[in-house]
C-alpha cells in the first residue's frame, strides 16, 4: 500500500492534550476512551451515519484496540470524510473518501522527544508501504501535529510542547461502494501495521535508540 509523509497542514496546527472543545463545534469535546472505552462506538460523529457500512466498524475496533491496555498507544481526533467525486489524478478512480485519526504515545513524555515521533512515524511508514503491496486503491498519509501536553506544563520552557502523529486514510473506488470496501481495506491494514509497531515498542526498540 502506499505511504508517504506530508508536512503539518491547516487541520493539524497546534493545539493542547487534552483538548476541551473544537473551535469551529463547541459540542465537540475531548474524551478518554481508555477511561470510557463504551463511548466509542456512540460518539465518533462523523462515523455515526456510516454504521451500516463495514468500514466503520474496522475503524471503531482500531480506536477499541488503540486505548486498550494491550496498547502502549492511544488515539485523539478523528474525522470522515463521506465520498466525493476524485480530484487525485495519480489514482485512477472515479470516486474518493479519506479519515484522519490522531495518536500518540501513552507515556506523555515520550511525545515531547523529537526522535521517539520520528521513530514511531519511520516504524509506521515502513511497515505500511512494505506490506499489501498488490493493493492500489488506497494510501496512507502520515504528519506531525504540533501538541501542548498540558500534563506537562503549558508554557513553552515548562517540557510540555511535543506532537502527535496523524495518519490521513485515502480510498478509491469506481463507485460508492466500492470506495467504502477500500476504506475498510485501509483501515484493517493500518490497524495490523500499528499492531506490529506496537509489539517493537513493547519489545524495547525505541529504548534501544537512547542507548
Amino acid at each position: 500500500m502506499d505511504a508517504f509523509t506530508a508536512k503539518q497542514t491547516e487541520h493539524t496546527e497546534g493545539r493542547s492534550h487534552p483538548w476541551t472543545s473544537m473551535t469551529t463545534d463547541e459540542t465537540s469535546i475531548y474524551m478518554d476512551f481508555k477511561k470510557n472505552p463504551k463511548l466509542i462506538r456512540s460518539s465518533l460523529e462523523d462515523f455515526q451515519p456510516f454504521n451500516h457500512w463495514p468500514f466503520a466498524d474496522t475503524f471503531y475496533s482500531l480506536v477499541e484496540w488503540l486505548n486498550s491496555p494491550s496498547s502502549l498507544l492511544e488515539s485523539n481526533d478523528c474525522t470522515f470524510n463521506a465520498a466525493e467525486e476524485n480530484p487525485d489524478e495519480q489514482y485512477p478512480y472515479a470516486i474518493k473518501c479519506s479519515a484522519r485519526l490522531m495518536i500518540l504515545f501513552r507515556d506523555i513524555e515520550e511525545n515531547c522527544q523529537q526522535r521517539s515521533i520520528d521513530w514511531l512515524m519511520q516504524n509506521i511508514l515502513q511497515n505500511v508501504s512494505s506490506t499489501k503491496l498488490g493493493f492500489r486503491a488506497g494510501a496512507i498519509c502520515l504528519s506531525q501535529s504540533a501538541t501542548c501536553y498540558l500534563a506537562l506544563g503549558d508554557k513553552e520552557d515548562t517540557g510540555g510542547m511535543g506532537q502527535q502523529v496523524v495518519l490521513t486514510f485515502f480510498a478509491y473506488g469506481k463507485n460508492q461502494r466500492r470506495c467504502y470496501e477500500n476504506m475498510q481495506q485501509v483501515i484493517s491494514h493500518a490497524h495490523q501495521c500499528l499492531k506490529t509497531v506496537n509489539k517493537k515498542l513493547k519489545n524495547g526498540e525505541l529504548d534501544d535508540i537512547y542507548r
